[in-house]
């Protein structure tokens, strides 16, 4: 599959699984990368852009404007699926620093 032919995928993908989901909207950039934005969280899938590699993605699972978690690399749109599923509908938990910020 050609590096489009991924991002159609997953686009499609997401559009499938979260479309008619209240609150949820889906935003894709012109690189491929998606966010997919709900009322209390936000997943941002990127793409890596390294031709000599195989197509991978990473996610960022942010809350309240902090970034919560990382994830990645992901080979397979099937993966990346599934993982934004899961940060979809799981518990945010934050780490709490030693000054009381989290992290």
């Amino acid at each position: 599959m050609t590096e489009p032919e991924h991002a159609d995928t997953l686009e499609s993908g997401l559009r499938e699984q979260f479309g008619d989901r209240e609150g949820v909207s889906l935003t894709v950039s012109d690189d491929g990368h998606c966010r997919l934005a709900g009322p209390d969280r936000t997943v941002v899938v990127e793409r890596r852009h390294e031709p000599a590699r195989a197509p991978a993605w990473t996610l960022v699972l942010r809350a309240d404007g902090e970034t919560v978690s990382k994830f990645g690399p992901l080979e397979t749109t099937t993966a990346v699926l599934e993982r934004v599923a899961a940060l979809v509908d799981a518990d945010v938990r934050y780490t709490v620093c030693c000054d009381g910020s989290p992290s």
